[in-house]
């Protein structure tokens, strides 16, 4: 009886011993989930989503930046198109045979009426534009586009020999004004007062998560009232307000260019990583705790790669114009900048040929701008097929190219470009009724040691340009 009695007692404590066992190993893999789960949250989830969300701002301002860099090239862009149209010989000689007494006002505004249109009507996005001489409108270019409109910019505006400028907000539109002296040896002959209408350039610059649109001091005032503001400098704010964050770029007239997104679609990929983070970690947690380590850091690394992979392809997208797949002006800009800045240093110019296509806006007229877009897209392709790997070419604006060919001697500019011609006109474009022959008026340029900047050799390749245009067009001239 005491054997048994003893025997049965043994085999109590062992079973009891046994459950005691498995509870210390529950609470102890419990305590070890639980820290483990402490431990990763801090010192690796807390950190990981700060980061992300950090990148996410980032990359939110990039974006942001390039689209306001953009904006800023769209007007550059009309700028340089003012300057180009104050500019013309033609029109300014009439001018002065008018202040020699050599013709009236009448015989003036004759003289200047349809060239100052044929120039007007190159300037994309110009809905009007006026000539003063004398206080007296001697031409004028209104497009199908303009709408009557209160937009007052005289008190802005400045008359004198430099160009004048100033941003108008009306209603639902934003208008870029533009008032550029005309030029002859330093004196003032008058004054072209043009207006861009930036509405459809900042329309491209939405997409279906960032807004972007233009506003005015008083409106801007409201909007940072009581955000929080994240981020800010002389030129720029970032701030979160009511579930958006805005990313503001202060410009001239007390105007804002803002970019807007949603709160909920700039930090997705934090709660995505949220959700993903708690389901794997659970499951991984139990099983081999290093596991989660891993797997959150690999997340963590492709969602900070994705972020990075979006402002990549969106200073991609700024650099290229996706029409031709030519260079963009913006990244034109800075690549003759750079080759300017090495001329200066003593090495030899580039080439600076400057091309349009002649007639396209009769072929825009006739066949409509789906067929004049594929002309366009024809001769650049015709173009790039003809140049050699290491030549840049950029899609200056409209119908308007520039190359960049470097190493080629003012000998063999000539020959080359007219082989750019035989290049287009070679070309035979299928529209379903009529095939389209397009050719191209060629200016071409090099640096001189007496330039500014890239901008006087571009000028000069301009003018070349419109002198094989006057010589009857598919010609080539050189400055």
């Amino acid at each position: 009886m005491d054997v048994g009695f003893r025997e049965k007692k043994r085999i109590e404590r062992h079973i009891y011993s046994v459950q005691g066992f498995i509870k210390w190993v529950i609470l102890t893999l419990t305590a070890l989930v639980a820290v483990s789960s402490v431990v990763l949250f801090l010192l690796l989830y807390l950190p990981l989503k700060t980061e992300l969300e950090k990148s996410l701002m980032d990359n939110f301002e990039q974006v942001s930046f390039i689209r306001y860099a953009s904006l800023q090239n769209h007007m550059d862009r009309d700028l340089e198109g003012a300057r180009s149209l104050s500019s013309r010989t033609v029109i300014q000689n009439a001018i002065l045979e008018y202040r020699n007494g050599d013709m009236d006002m009448d015989e003036l505004m004759a003289a200047t009426q349809l060239r100052y249109e044929d120039g007007a009507k190159a300037l994309e996005y110009l809905i009007r534009a006026e000539r003063f001489v004398d206080g007296t409108i001697i031409a004028s270019y209104i497009s199908e586009e303009y709408k009557e409109h209160s937009c007052t910019t005289d008190d802005r505006l400045v008359k004198n020999n430099e160009i004048s400028t100033a941003l108008c907000l009306v209603e639902d539109h934003s208008y870029f004004v533009v008032l550029s002296p005309l030029l002859s040896e330093g004196q003032v002959l008058g004054y072209d007062k043009l207006i861009f209408d930036l509405s459809g350039q900042i329309h491209t610059l939405h997409t279906d998560t960032i807004k972007t649109e233009l506003i005015a001091q008083d409106e801007f005032a409201g909007l940072i009232s009581g955000a929080t503001l994240m981020r800010r400098s002389d030129t720029a704010s970032l701030f979160c307000k009511e579930g958006f964050y805005h990313q503001a770029f202060h410009m001239q007239d007390n105007t804002h260019f803002v970019s807007k997104q949603s709160e909920a679609s700039l930090l997705d990929p934090v709660r995505r990583l949220s959700q993903q983070t708690l389901l794997v970690g659970i499951g991984i947690l139990l099983s081999f705790t290093a596991a989660v380590y891993f797997l959150v850091i690999q997340y963590a690394k492709d969602e900070l790669k994705d972020s990075h992979c979006t402002a990549m392809d969106a200073m991609s997208e700024a650099n290229t114009d996706p029409l031709t797949k030519a260079g963009s002006r913006r990244f034109g800009e800075e690549f003759l900048s750079t080759a300017f800045e090495v001329f200066q240093k003593g090495e030899t110019s580039p080439a600076v040929l400057l091309f349009d296509i002649d007639s396209l806006k009769q072929v825009n007229d006739t066949y409509g701008h789906s067929v004049g877009d594929l002309v366009i897209r024809s001769v650049a392709g015709a173009v790039q097929m003809s140049v050699r790997s290491g030549d840049v070419l950029l899609r200056w604006g409209g119908d308007e190219f520039i190359g960049v060919f470097a190493g080629l001697s003012k000998e063999n500019a000539m020959p080359f470009a007219k082989k750019l011609l035989n290049a287009v006109s070679d070309l035979q474009i299928e529209t379903g009724s009529k095939a389209i022959k397009p050719t191209i008026s060629i200016g071409i340029s090099f640096f001189h040691t007496d330039d500014r900047n890239f901008i006087d050799a571009v000028n000069r390749a301009d003018r070349a340009m419109y002198q094989s245009k006057a010589e009857g067009k598919n010609r080539v001239h050189e400055l």
